[in-house]
C-alpha cells in the first residue's frame, strides 16, 4: 500500500495558516520597518543631514556622508565615510579648496530612531542631535 499524499488545499491552507501566524507577522514587520529605515537613511535622511549640517556650521563647513545604518533595535545610527570640507580659507593657505576632515565610521546613539519616518520633527530634531555629535566628535 502506497503512503497517501496530503491533499493540495491541505498544503495551500497550512501555507496560508502559517504564514498569518503572529511568530511570522511579527518579525516580518519589523524586518520591513528596519529595511525601509535604511532605505530612508540613505536617501531623504542624507539630504536633511546636510542641509542641517551646513545651518548649524554656517556654510563654513560642509558634509558628505557615504551611507548611513540604523542600529538593530532603531538606538543609534552608524555614519560611514564622513568627509568633512571647510569653505572658509585658512589664513596662509595655498590651496583655496579648503581642508578635509575623512572619519572612516561613527556611531551615534539617537534614540526614538524609527520615529524619523512618522515625525518631521522627530527628523528634524535627529539630524540636529547627530549634527552636534559629528562636530563635537571633530573638535
Amino acid at each position: 500500500m502506497k503512503p497517501r499524499l496530503p491533499h493540495k488545499t491541505f498544503v495551500i491552507n497550512w501555507l496560508k495558516a502559517l504564514m498569518l501566524s503572529p511568530g511570522i507577522l511579527f518579525p516580518m514587520a519589523y524586518l520591513l520597518l528596519y529595511l525601509s529605515t535604511n532605505i530612508f537613511l540613505n536617501k531623504d535622511y542624507k539630504k536633511d543631514l546636510t542641509l542641517s549640517f551646513n545651518r548649524a556650521t554656517g556654510n563654513s563647513l560642509h558634509i558628505k556622508v557615504a551611507s548611513l545604518k540604523a542600529g538593530l533595535i532603531f538606538d543609534s545610527v552608524t555614519l560611514n565615510q564622513i568627509e568633512l570640507t571647510s569653505t572658509v580659507p585658512v589664513e596662509g593657505a595655498k590651496s583655496s579648496s579648503g581642508d578635509k576632515i575623512t572619519i572612516k565610521s561613527m556611531k551615534i546613539n539617537s534614540p526614538d530612531l524609527q520615529n524619523i519616518l512618522f515625525s518631521q520633527c522627530a527628523l528634524q530634531a535627529s539630524t540636529e542631535q547627530v549634527c552636534e555629535k559629528i562636530l563635537a566628535g571633530t573638535h
